[in-house]
């Protein structure tokens, strides 16, 4: 089954049966950029809201409430202050050791890459 350990954390709430493992063989680590398309309408606002977001107390929101890494430093420092339990797990700040066996999510390059972001583009506009 796949699974994202930040969904599995919130579906806890609703049912505490549920829980991320990690598999013995290891994950694949991925990330999500923010980005601002050529010709947006409005790119300052976009630099504006994407620094917002990196604000260590906005981070540590977002952090603590979808409990997926966070890239900005300080944030775990401000939840150990008001969520200890958030600034000890291994999903928000996994050691090197909880991750050893993960691998990073692959770039597809060349045709692969253009064949696979042509299928996704046809979906998004479906």
């Amino acid at each position: 089954m796949l699974g994202w350990s930040g969904d599995a954390v919130q579906l806890q709430k609703d049912n505490p049966n549920i829980k991320f493992v990690m598999p013995k063989q290891g994950c694949m680590l991925w990330a999500t950029s923010m980005e601002i398309p050529v010709g947006a309408p409005n790119p300052a606002a976009a630099e504006a809201f994407m620094n917002y977001v990196y604000e260590p107390k906005v981070q540590a929101d977002i952090a603590e409430y979808v409990s997926y890494v966070t890239p900005v430093e300080g944030v775990k420092q401000i939840l150990a202050k008001r969520d200890p339990e958030a600034a000890k797990s291994q999903l928000i700040f996994p050691s090197q050791s909880y991750t050893k066996n993960c691998s990073f999510e692959p770039a597809l390059a060349g045709k692969l890459g253009e064949e696979v972001n042509t299928a996704f583009q046809a979906v998004l506009v479906e």
